[in-house]
């Protein structure tokens, strides 16, 4: 009996094995992923054969084409208020507003590669107070008479959610149209009965990717990681703060994070981006929903265009925008991001440009919230620090997703410098062009640098073996993250 029952585990046991190889053929001749990726998948498969099948279903396996085509909802290109600001992009260019050819280069590329309209008349506030934020987004909302749509990828039950929940449900008896999203697991534990306040008072509550066979029947590393508010069409908040305490430093690690407020032509870009992540998720046509500009009296120049991306398109936009950024910058690229594992192409442009003679800084945070991550962080920016790059660790949490190059162009949003936003999350940021904002932006980054410590030579130099070994695992399985 006892040797039947041995017999019967290795027959499981083989069976796993081989329906593993089956599944490291699939992944080579079916999902055409890069090398490296099959590499580490079949590195792990093998080497778990019960456990890496199961977590390849849960965060491995890619969004078929049918799912590809159903997300790709591009309404920028069949809008009337688009193809407005699509024509702005020529005559814009036609003006002496740049003194840099990359900065009329990219914005050409942005549109034709990304279908991004160029928004001219903006003003914007940028926080690096997130209490600052949620101070005025609370009252901008309190202060909306007809539509308030949101979307965050981490929603707390704590405080400052409750705050927020009950200044919603306030709206919403009112007869604002309340619409919000959050996205499944980065907002696991805010659940049905924390958000009934709201729901009960007529406004709209919706999970991103839920559902019943939620665990099995899709990659659960496919977020939206996205963060907006736009109310009444006419002002709007993005950048790197969700909804939670600890974003107002107020959690278990200090915390510094950047945030935007918006008003002008831009904020109609972005409700588009908020319509078309609620039209997936509610399965509406949402065509009666798309409105031209909100009302505003901006009249300041300040030029921005809204790159997104995400895992149901292979473009990898943000990324590829990013990239032309870096290789046709002269003077400065200076990025701030929580993570920075980047992939081989993102990599090269960074180290071309410090070989080439730019000005290339990376500030990453000293003190991390996912040590795996960390040390793959580590690991990747020791390489830029040997090249001649130069890194800063911030005293904090640093999750602000930033970039500056040259002296005309910004970039601030959800995007972090990690394959997992690469192509696993759904993102977006804000290209903002001229002197004025791009200055304040490097005034922001230099101010953080005056409080940071370098990561030069000599501290590579001091790294335990310890830790050498961990950031080399850790690189060695980065494409899991």
């Amino acid at each position: 009996m006892f040797k039947l029952e041995i017999g019967i585990y290795w027959i499981i046991l083989l069976g796993f094995v081989l329906f593993n190889f089956l599944l490291i053929i699939f992944m080579i001749f079916k999902e055409h992923r890069k090398p490296y990726s099959i590499m580490v998948w079949t590195l792990v498969i093998l080497l778990l054969p019960i456990f890496g099948f199961f977590l390849y279903l849960l965060i491995g396996k890619g969004p078929s084409l049918k799912n590809r085509k159903r997300f790709y909802i591009k309404m920028q290109s069949d809008t009337k208020l688009a193809k407005f600001l699509q024509r702005n992009i020529k005559e814009f260019n036609k003006t002496d507003f740049f003194e840099q050819n990359n900065v009329k280069d990219i914005i050409e590329f942005n549109s034709k590669y990304n279908l991004a309209p160029l928004a001219i008349n903006n003003d914007v506030k940028i926080y690096t107070d997130i209490s600052e934020q949620y101070e005025d987004m609370i009252n901008d909302i309190s202060n909306a008479k007809k539509t308030v749509n949101l979307l965050y990828f981490v929603y707390r039950k704590d405080v400052i959610g409750s705050k927020l929940l009950e200044v919603l449900a306030q709206k919403a008896k009112e007869g604002v149209k309340i619409k919000l999203i959050v996205d499944d697991i980065g907002s696991l534990w805010a659940n049905r009965d924390f958000f009934k306040p709201l729901t009960e008072s007529g406004g709209e509550v919706l999970r991103f990717l839920a559902g019943p066979w939620k665990y099995l029947n899709r990659n659960l590393n496919f977020r939206n990681h996205r963060k907006m508010i736009i109310i009444d069409n006419e002002i709007a908040y993005t950048g790197g703060a969700n909804i939670g305490d600890e974003y107002m430093n107020q959690g278990e690690i200090p915390w510094r994070d950047t945030h935007m407020r918006v008003i002008g032509d831009a904020v109609a870009l972005i409700n588009l981006r908020f319509l078309q992540d609620y039209a997936y998720v509610a399965n509406k046509d949402v065509s009666n929903l798309i409105s031209d500009f909100g009302r505003h009296d901006v009249t300041k120049i300040l030029p921005m265009q809204l790159i997104s991306s995400g895992p149901d398109v292979v473009t990898e936009e943000i990324k590829q925008t990013y990239i032309k950024l870096i290789y046709g910058a002269k003077e400065r690229i200076w990025i701030q991001t929580p993570y920075y594992i980047p992939d081989d192409s993102f990599a090269d442009a960074v180290a071309t440009a410090v070989r080439g003679g730019v000005d290339v800084r990376i500030m990453i945070p000293e003190i991390p919230d996912k040590k795996a991550v960390y040390y793959a962080t580590k690991s990747y920016v020791s390489d830029m620090v040997k090249i001649g790059a130069k890194v800063y660790l911030y005293p904090a949490f640093i999750h602000s997703k930033t970039l500056v190059v040259d002296n005309e162009i910004a970039s601030l949003g959800t995007f972090n410098i990690d394959i997992r936003s690469f192509k696993l999350h759904f993102e977006l940021t804000m290209l903002m062009y001229g002197k004025e904002i791009v200055s304040k932006m490097a005034d922001i980054f230099m101010n953080d640098v005056n409080k940071s410590a370098i990561m030069d030579e000599g501290y590579l130099r001091i790294q335990s073996k310890t830790e050498r070994l961990m950031q080399m695992l850790m690189r060695l399985f980065s494409p899991l993250f």
